[in-house]
């Protein structure tokens, strides 16, 4: 039985200490001297897909549907914007966007390159397929005249 802790136990673990002190002993690169190459939009956007495809790789399916769903809009030389349709897809994007913006950044070697998440306001109506009244209804609301035709004529339009 010990009375007193002897500093003999050896773990494999790092500890907190030991993290502290890699992270001081890593070289810090000031922000000026990081390269700063010229990139053209469409290696953005092949980066970000296969970015996507590396995210699927990993297993994250819902960070892959969401970065292939669009392409990043470049707004001027080093940003871009990548629109989500709702909280959640930006939840889920932002929590990859770190990894993701390191990978850009290494592979066009510009860290001046920049993505902005935006929530899009007017989501794109989903593709709902339809059943024949359905389908009747919806052109009905364009064209008020379907429905006269349909009385007018006793059509049966339920198939």
């Amino acid at each position: 039985m010990l009375s007193a802790p002897t500093g003999n136990l050896n773990t494999n673990n790092l500890s907190i200490n030991q993290l502290i002190g890699q992270q001081k002993s890593k070289p810090v690169i000031p922000q000026s001297d990081l390269p700063r190459k010229e990139f053209h939009r469409d290696d953005v956007v092949r980066l970000w897909k296969t970015m996507a495809h590396t995210q699927k790789l990993r297993g994250q399916d819902q960070v892959y549907h969401v970065m292939i769903k669009r392409e990043p809009v470049q707004l001027d030389e080093t940003t871009f914007q990548f629109e989500v349709d709702n909280t959640i897809q930006m939840t889920r994007l932002e929590g990859a966007l770190g990894e993701v913006m390191a990978y850009l950044r290494e592979e066009i070697q510009n860290y001046d390159l920049n993505i902005q998440l935006e929530m899009i306001k007017d989501a794109p109506e989903e593709v709902k397929y339809l059943n024949g009244p359905d389908r009747f209804e919806k052109l009905a609301k364009k064209n008020s005249n379907l429905f006269d035709l349909k009385n007018r004529f006793n059509l049966d339009i339920d198939y």
